[in-house]
């Protein structure tokens, strides 16, 4: 099992937004072993096959092996690098709610 040095990889982890600095140490150091760019990666690969463009609930049901806190973070990165973009649009979810829409570029 990996030690983790929280105040050694703070930084680490505080550039990449994978956590808040009022989350518990556990999320903090949960977050270090996250491969944000497999994980990225496997939500754009979903996004890309939605046309019309999609919600993240799209993207829950397309990885139903990946748990819904692992997916919805990687949206956020997604958008600052260009590689989708927010439609305008809102599709309502199973909730009844309405969630953003987006799709890849």
């Amino acid at each position: 099992m990996k030690t983790f040095t929280i105040f050694n990889d703070l930084n680490k982890i505080m550039d990449q937004a994978l956590a808040r600095i009022s989350d518990p140490y556990t999320s903090k150091e949960a977050a270090l072993t996250v491969d944000t760019n497999k994980m990225e990666q496997m939500v754009l690969n979903v996004i890309k096959t939605f046309p019309d463009g999609c919600i993240c609930q799209d993207i829950e049901l397309a990885l139903p092996h990946v748990r819904t806190s692992s997916i919805s973070p990687r949206i956020r990165p997604l958008l600052k690098k260009k590689l989708i973009v927010l439609t305008g649009e809102k599709r309502p979810g199973f909730s009844g709610r309405n969630q953003q829409v987006f799709k890849a570029v």
